[in-house]
């Protein structure tokens, strides 16, 4: 399960880190994303890598109307699944991010979720376009999930994929084979991750300034 994120790290660093990229939307650094929202996402355009916007929660091209919202795809089941199979693959996509956060216990404390350096990194995930009846695209996306490490699954059994950077190319290029493109969805090492507890302020997504991500 991922339901909130954050990407806080200026244009800057995301176009070093996943580019060279095709700049094509209004970016704002964002500290409690959260699901209908519109985020940056990383995808391959004409062979050549492109920084969009798309809505978090994936609307199915087949779906007859935009209710049906998924966040979240599990990666051991996606290539089975009428929703995400012809996502997974034709339309992949990597979603920028430096943290996370999970809900713990049964008093859902909420508790934040890093790399220890700090550092940007790619989820892996799935986009589709759905069209209304008048036309309209609307281009959405899903973020795959696995069965959390050792480290963070007393948080939370889930945890979302995180691919390492050398393996952007291969998730993303139109001609890696099934086989391939599963055996990179597994959980991302125990060691890498640092986490602590912040305030249930992040449970609104009115709240999106930096001061919420403050450790208790």
């Amino acid at each position: 399960m991922c339901g909130r994120y954050t990407l806080g790290k200026p244009l800057k660093a995301i176009e070093s880190h996943f580019g060279p990229l095709h700049i094509n939307l209004e970016y704002r650094s964002s500290y409690n994303i959260a699901p209908s929202q519109l985020s940056p996402v990383v995808i391959n355009n004409s062979e050549q890598r492109e920084l969009t916007a798309m809505k978090w929660g994936l609307v199915p091209s087949w779906a007859r109307d935009e209710k049906m919202k998924l966040i979240n795809a599990r990666s051991e089941t996606a290539h089975e699944k009428p929703s995400f199979k012809n996502s997974l693959r034709r339309q992949r996509c990597l979603i920028p991010a430096d943290g996370f956060i999970e809900w713990r216990g049964t008093e859902k404390q909420p508790c934040y979720i890093y790399l220890k350096d700090q550092a940007l990194f790619g989820f892996a995930g799935l986009f589709s376009t759905w069209k209304n009846p008048e036309g309209l695209s609307l281009n959405t996306y899903s973020i795959l999930t696995t069965e959390a490490n050792e480290k963070l699954s007393p948080i939370h059994a889930r945890m979302p994929v995180i691919l390492p950077a050398e393996q952007y190319e291969t998730w993303l290029a139109p001609d890696s084979s099934l086989d391939v493109l599963r055996g990179l969805l597994t959980a991302y090492p125990s060691e890498e991750f640092g986490f602590h507890t912040v305030s249930k302020e992040v449970n609104s997504p009115k709240n999106n300034l930096p001061e919420i991500l403050q450790s208790l």
